[in-house]
């Protein structure tokens, strides 16, 4: 039960306001250690608390509709791509995202791991102004051949910043398989002692954060019989950690090709749901006999593709995956000559900017490799790209010249206005009627007394000439019968809903 929800409940009725207002503490009393202060630092227009934003990607938003195509959105790469390349002998292959990407202050600071020929690998450390135009810090903290003069850090990838941290010293933490460390800055780290691992896991492991029930979570490499496919922990006091179920939630399946294998998954809340960012390793796995050692895994993946892009996928649990029915890269590959022609990888979530939702990615010139593959003769070289989608941009309902409609869920809202990330093409519109639960157009409320959107925003309007709905229909039920022409149309939000009958959260 939310904030707001709790306050509304107190002040909708001067007929039981005390008595609502001892309720009001009681909850407070009981509740004051199942709800502690929030974990970790998030961005709340990705996650946030409702009433959220209706996505699209949630096929429960639309009760029905007609001669609309439902769209999903691949992200635009940045046209000055590379905008990140490692120019220093320690950077090894290039830089490779595998991790963070963070605001601190006025700045972002990139954490990103660098894999050498002969060398162990090693974590570095990018600043940037705009997000754009990145550096090499000299850090002066660790050593690499007799000199500090360097951007090493000794964290993993995975970093994050406390939000109540009990000591300064332990302001930012960082991630690894076996355990965690601390740092006041983000750059001067101290890992915690810790002689066996926080949970068993293969080598890859994508950490996130849970706002919704205030929990460090993790997908974590596992196998199926299609090979690499992914799993997931979780914890709320960064002690004990949980697996859900001790093998892969989220796999390849029979709508896959052949080589597909799930490499890894970074995960972010996002609108009262998670999104996920599948990396898809297109390989092979074997069809008989056991693995004895790594040279039938390289004999099992010969002739495979052996590229990796980034598809899409949601849940609302963490469990339960959806993913689109064409398997259609969300980051794809691009042609061959190009730095992320190969094999790509992305930070564990976006930024918010502006209006837009900014990934960042590594990419390698050329497709996996694996070190002592007899057939890997060579290695490629990464570097750091920017791709971007427009605010809540993953999935669309869309009409061209032809005319669509839909109906949306109920919805339970007191002021007859919608807020919609809606863009038109050249005459195009988006127009709206209120319908009752049983479709019935509300008086007052029909398609030719609304005011079209005909522009392009994340955050349109709809409204009607009509500013007030009747006693009757206040606390009611309601839907949204959206009619479009040479639009999409990606998320909707009515305004002044009633949060004492639909708190936002699914059973």
């Amino acid at each position: 039960m939310c904030i707001i929800s709790i306050l509304g409940f107190i002040l909708g009725s001067k007929k039981h306001l005390m008595r609502n207002v001892f309720v009001f503490f009681l909850f407070l009393i009981v509740t004051s250690t199942a709800f502690p202060e929030i974990m970790m630092e998030y961005d709340p227009k990705m996650g946030g608390g409702p009433p959220f934003r209706r996505l699209f990607l949630d096929a429960m938003v639309t009760e029905k509709s007609h001669d609309l195509e439902r769209i999903f959105h691949t992200v635009q790469k940045y046209q000055g791509n590379p905008i990140f390349r490692g120019n220093a002998a320690w950077e090894g292959w290039g830089p490779n995202i595998g991790g963070t990407v963070i605001r601190d202050d006025d700045k972002l600071r990139m954490y990103y791991y660098c894999i050498s020929d002969d060398e162990p690998t090693i974590i570095c450390m990018a600043e940037s102004n705009d997000g754009i135009h990145w550096t090499h810090p000299n850090l002066g903290l660790v050593e690499w051949k007799d000199s500090k003069d360097n951007n090493i850090v000794e964290c993993s990838t995975m970093v994050g910043k406390l939000a109540q941290p009990d000591n300064p010293d332990k302001s930012w933490i960082t991630f690894s398989k076996k355990r965690m460390g601390y740092s006041p800055d983000g750059m001067h780290w101290q890992w915690d002692e810790n002689d066996g691992e926080l949970f068993s896991s293969s080598d890859v492991i994508n950490w996130f954060f849970d706002p919704y029930k205030n929990r460090m979570c993790a997908t974590w490499k596992c196998g199926n019989r299609r090979h690499r496919a992914c799993g997931v922990v979780w914890s709320s006091d960064l002690v004990t950690w949980t697996k859900p179920y001790d093998g892969p939630v989220f796999v390849a399946d029979d709508l896959d090709p052949d080589p597909t294998q799930i490499y890894g998954m970074p995960v972010f809340a996002y609108q009262g749901m998670f999104i996920g960012l599948p990396l898809i390793y297109h390989a092979r796995w074997i069809k008989y006999g056991k693995y004895t050692s790594a040279m039938v895994l390289f004999e099992a993946q010969e002739g495979s593709p052996k590229n990796g892009d980034i598809q899409l996928a949601w849940s609302w649990d963490l469990v339960n995956w959806t993913r689109t029915p064409k398997r259609e890269p969300f980051i794809p590959n691009s042609p061959s000559g190009s730095f992320d022609f190969g094999f790509i990888g992305v930070a564990r979530e976006p930024l918010v900017m502006g209006d837009e939702l900014w990934f960042y990615y590594s990419g390698w010139d050329q497709v996996h490799v694996n070190k002592g593959n007899p057939w890997d003769v060579t290695y490629p070289k990464a570097a750091v790209g920017l791709a971007t989608i427009r605010l809540d941009g993953f999935c669309s309902m869309y009409a061209g010249e032809q005319e669509g409609w839909l109906v949306s869920r109920r919805e339970v809202f007191n002021t007859p206005r919608i807020i919609l990330n809606a863009q038109c093409d050249s005459g195009g519109y988006i127009s709206a009627e209120l319908v009752d639960r049983e479709n019935n157009v509300i008086p007052g409320f029909e398609k030719n007394n609304c005011i079209p959107f005909e522009g392009d925003s994340v955050s349109g309007e709809l409204t009607w000439k009509t500013k007030k709905f009747q006693k009757e229909f206040i606390d009611k039920d309601k839907k949204v019968k959206f009619y479009l022409k040479n639009a999409n149309i990606y998320s909707y939000l009515p305004v002044d809903i009633n949060q004492q009958i639909d708190d936002g959260w699914p059973d």
